[in-house]
């Protein structure tokens, strides 16, 4: 039964998104691997939450705001201003097709977000002015932790309810004024953390024309040059960094769930002439784990202890609750002149423990003070790209970036992209390109081709090499690591798509056991491959196939897993939209364990990680009830062949089978 499942992945075809948001749940499955980790970090998912939601006209946007869309890659835009300057308004988006760096393909996917007859005076037109949307969840059954331990006290492990709750607001009022609020109660949250709510992130956003571009109140996200102080998150792959004028200097508004990795306080961009000035100051409070702070306070370095889990479910949870400050800020200068921009900022950063830490820890810790600065740029100059940062976090150690980008034609265009990150280094809040998720003890080098060399074919090849000469997760003595990617796949215009992808990452742990001395490292291969096959007939009917084998290479005999998916996306009625995704699975090894995108509701990414052997069922039904509302519903069961238990400690769920449902009522006004 299991084998005519998996050849029914590979022969029935399915749905993906379209091609230019189909690439981010690929990258996203591919960050989890490299973060080493199962969390998400949601300020990615962000960036590309509203797509679509935003028109731009090719006669009138700005340089600045062709760059922020997203759509275009650096040497696009400098053909595509290059074109507007010697022969004036583009008549139709198809017109760009003779240009270099673009094809039909290309804009074919482009065609949506663009457009040609708007009036001058509006280059961006919104769809959108309000959003009004609530999310509810819960997952049966419950875990030990909503039960009465009978060997305690007779009290709960969660303090609150198994129910997830949501609350996102979005408004654009006007042209120039907007804000955004969300709140988040976690599954075994209570409502209200000492009469306020448990998280709140938002912001008010002002937007200017003139010198004050925008000004941000609230929460706040910042990226200077490629991120190595301040980064809004790269991928973390050589093939997705794009960098332009406007990437080396973001101010982002924030109002998401995840409790980390945002400021909170007051931006400010401004511009005039060739310079434009970013300055920003932000408090903060955050989370401590207790337990791992009760040696002696002179040789503990306190600050590396944070608790980033967003999670406040149990007392120890409550207890590591703000237990430290974090005051920042810095300022930033970048002079743009034709395709050349260069940037330089500082900043500091000092941490200290509140009046509740000090109660709670019952130590003395001393404040810590990080100074950081920059120098980034960027250079286009035709089909040639040089871009990079150094940086330095005190004066402990220093941190760069280099790389460069050659469109060589249409059909071949390559990059190569080299870090070196000191062992002591650290930014602000730093998120570069990495092998892992953090930015330190880390060299290494790059390289990306993209060919085309038919209509009909599309293939990627990207190589990674990276060097750790400090001890580093899972590891006690220097090591080292690499990655191997290949894809091939048609362009993806066609009603039938497919892609095949092979990826091969190496690396080096230091196995636990009671032996002294330096223990020598074992080297793990995990190698997968990745069959789609999509077909699409209109708007009414999409199916996507997919099947990913991995093979552990730890020991001798490679150890095999699989995942078979089917997925089906159809219109029931008018109104109606229906997605139902099946996935059998068989994987034995946590570092071998998969992970696949799932069917979500909007503002939602949902990667499972599937690690056993059984399957899942997942159904989301989406309902149109009348202009301004849409009403959504999902349950996803899961069943387990080879356990009768999932989870662990309090999130210990008895039986085989596990249940999530959730709605979602979204108002658009």
């Amino acid at each position: 039964m299991k084998i005519c499942h998996i050849l029914a992945a590979v022969c029935i075809p399915a749905i993906l998104p379209a091609q230019q948001k189909g690439s981010y749940p690929q990258v996203i499955e591919e960050l989890l691997y490299r973060n080493e980790t199962t969390v998400i970090p949601e300020e990615v998912f962000d960036m590309h939450e509203e797509p679509g939601s935003t028109i731009f006209n090719l006669n009138s946007a700005s340089p600045e705001q062709l760059d922020a869309s997203g759509l275009f890659t650096p040497y696009q835009v400098y053909q595509l201003l290059r074109y507007r300057d010697r022969f004036g308004a583009i008549y139709s988006i198809y017109e760009l097709a003779a240009l270099p760096g673009f094809d039909l393909s290309k804009l074919r996917s482009l065609e949506p977000h663009l457009e040609v007859n708007s009036r001058p005076e509006d280059p961006l037109r919104k769809q959108r002015k309000q959003m009004v949307m609530i999310n509810m969840g819960k997952t049966f059954p419950e875990s030990a932790g909503y039960h009465v331990d009978p060997v305690g006290e007779g009290k709960k492990a969660y303090a609150g309810s198994p129910l997830l709750t949501t609350l996102r607001i979005r408004s654009q009022a006007g042209s120039h004024l907007s804000l955004g609020l969300t709140y988040e109660k976690d599954a075994g949250e209570e409502a209200f953390y000492k009469g306020t709510p448990q998280f709140l992130s938002g912001y008010i956003r002002y937007q200017g024309n003139r010198i004050i571009k925008q000004v941000v109140v609230g929460t706040f996200q910042l990226n200077h040059g490629m991120g190595l102080v301040n980064g809004t998150g790269f991928f973390h792959h050589p093939a997705s960094i794009r960098v332009n004028r406007r990437t080396l200097s973001i101010l982002r508004p924030y109002a998401s769930k995840t409790e980390q990795r945002f400021e909170r306080g007051v931006g400010c961009q401004m511009e005039w002439n060739r310079f434009q000035l970013l300055v920003w100051a932000s408090h903060r409070l955050l989370d401590l784990s207790p337990g791992s702070l009760a040696g002696d306070p002179g040789e503990i370095r306190w600050w590396e202890h944070q608790r980033t889990t967003g999670l406040h479910r149990t007392i120890g949870e409550l207890e590591g609750r703000d237990l430290a400050a974090r005051i920042s800020g810095g300022i930033q200068l970048l002079y743009r002149h034709r395709e050349f921009a260069l940037g330089i900022m500082t900043g500091t950063e000092r941490m200290d423990i509140t009046r509740k830490g000090d109660t709670i820890l019952k130590n003395r810790y001393a404040p810590v003070v990080h100074q950081t600065a920059s120098l980034h740029g960027n250079w286009q100059r035709g089909r040639f790209q040089l871009f990079g940062e150094l940086a330095a976090g005190g004066s402990q150690s220093i941190a760069c970036q280099v790389g460069t980008v050659v469109h060589f034609n249409d059909f071949l265009q390559g990059g190569i992209l080299a870090h070196h990150y000191g062992t002591e280094y650290r930014g602000s809040l730093p998120s570069s390109y990495a092998s892992g998720s953090h930015v330190e003890n880390e060299q290494g080098v790059a390289f990306h081709l993209h060919m085309e060399p038919g209509r009909l074919l599309v293939a990627d090849f990207t190589g990674e090499v990276f060097k750790y000469p400090s001890p580093r997760y899972q590891t006690v003595v220097p090591s080292s690591g690499n990655r191997i990617d290949l894809s091939l796949q048609n362009p993806g215009i066609n009603q039938l798509q497919w892609r095949i992808r092979m990826v091969s990452k190496t690396w080096q742990t230091t196995p636990a056991n009671g032996t002294t001395g330096v223990r020598p490292t074992k080297k793990s291969r995990v190698t997968r491959f990745d069959w789609r096959l999509v077909y699409e007939t209109g708007k009414h009917l999409k199916w996507q196939s997919r099947l990913v084998i991995s093979l552990l290479s730890a020991t001798q005999k490679p150890v095999p897993a699989y995942a078979a998916l089917q997925q089906v996306h159809f219109q029931a009625l008018s109104k109606v939209y229906c997605t139902v995704q099946f996935v059998l699975f068989h994987v034995n090894d946590w570092d071998n364990r998969i992970y696949l995108h799932a069917p979500g509701f909007y503002y939602s990414f949902s990667f499972p990680c599937y690690y056993g052997t059984g399957q899942k069922t997942t159904l989301l039904l989406t309902m149109k009830t009348i202009r301004r509302i849409t009403l959504s519903a999902k349950v996803s069961g899961i069943t387990y062949h080879n356990r009768d238990t999932s989870g662990s400690g309090n999130d210990l769920v008895k039986g085989n089978r596990k249940w999530e449902t959730g709605v979602q009522l979204r108002l658009n006004f």
